[in-house]
């Protein structure tokens, strides 16, 4: 289903309006919290219920390029909506932080705040609106269907509580810190693992995938928080997988991202995801977040198999919009 978007934005119902983050920001940053409580908390969304309830210039600048829609009725706010462009993909805007009040659902006030962010992007020259939505969300994913949205897959996320260091220190056999000379190899398991349809809906940023100068470069000013380490397949000269570990100083945990080829086992997988534990304890002990697309077995079975457990599982989703008209923006 393509959507017919040839009509200029305008909200299509009296109580929408877009959101003024320094008159409504307190009031979106409560229903978010509300809505949401019961979800993993990430610290993108801890940051955005920080910044909308304490909304100030460097706010203002930060949050520059993001907008949204809420519902007003009696005085409340009762729905939310917001939308921003995707920085990778500047054909695509993303739409997300849909929430209602839980006594105003099922009267379409979610809908209403969700097509005017679709007509708002549509207005701007978006070809897509995508988002993201929870598996288990069943009214979530009705209603997004209902407006044309298409799955394009999941992706799970997991979570590793923070644990004592493992003992020794010593890197796994196989596995060894990646070379300039791997970047081409990298660059392949990293389109493997995260394919076109999974950047729509969530920026895809490849520098951090492409293995060079200007990675080290970054990396190094930034304090070396991020390293590559992957595992040779042998005599068949090409890798059996990779993995990127990135520790944060201020952030609530740091990550794993394990990216192993078509030819490895769990077995193998496990091996890359030990070693990337090994370096993050090199630095203070936190939980350690990883994510990856359900489009094999051996990730998702390495990960459980270490201690990682699963919080949720995100639908990505995408819609195509018809007619969109030209902008300079």
């Amino acid at each position: 289903m393509v959507a017919d978007v040839r009509t200029a934005f305008s909200p299509a119902d009296p109580h929408v309006r877009q959101i003024d983050p320094w008159r409504d920001g307190r009031a979106v940053a409560n229903l978010l919290e509300t809505s949401f409580h019961d979800e993993a908390t990430n610290d993108d969304g801890i940051r955005l219920i920080h910044a909308l309830r304490n909304y100030g210039m460097l706010d203002a600048l930060a949050l520059g390029s993001s907008t949204g829609f809420v519902w007003v009725e009696d005085g409340q706010l009762i729905a939310n909506a917001s939308v921003q462009r995707n920085y990778t993909r500047r054909d695509t805007w993303i739409v997300g932080n849909v929430a209602t009040q839980p006594n105003y659902r099922n009267r379409g006030i979610g809908r209403a705040v969700v097509e005017a962010c679709i007509r708002y992007a549509a207005s701007r020259g978006a070809r897509y609106v995508a988002l993201q939505a929870d598996v288990n969300n069943k009214p979530a994913l009705h209603l997004y269907e209902k407006l044309g949205f298409q799955r394009l897959g999941e992706v799970t996320h997991y979570l590793r509580l923070a644990r004592p260091a493992s003992p020794g220190g010593e890197r796994t056999p196989g596995v060894r810190k990646a070379k300039w000379s791997d970047r081409a190899a990298v660059w392949e398991l990293a389109r493997h693992h995260v394919p076109d349809q999974f950047t729509f809906a969530e920026p895809f940023d490849a520098n951090v995938y492409r293995l060079g100068l200007r990675w080290s470069l970054l990396n190094a000013l930034n304090g070396n928080i991020e390293q590559w380490l992957v595992m040779d397949a042998g005599s068949r000269g090409r890798l059996l997988g990779a993995v990127r570990t990135r520790a944060t100083f201020e952030g609530s945990y740091h990550h794993l991202e394990v990216l192993p080829n078509t030819d490895a086992t769990v077995e193998d997988a496990v091996r890359l995801i030990e070693s990337g534990l090994r370096r993050l304890d090199e630095y203070a002990s936190k939980p350690i977040y990883a994510a990856h697309a359900r489009l094999a077995d051996v990730p998702h079975a390495a990960l459980q198999a270490v201690g990682f457990q699963a919080t949720r599982t995100l639908v990505h989703m995408r819609l195509e919009l018809e007619d969109a008209p030209e902008t300079d923006d």
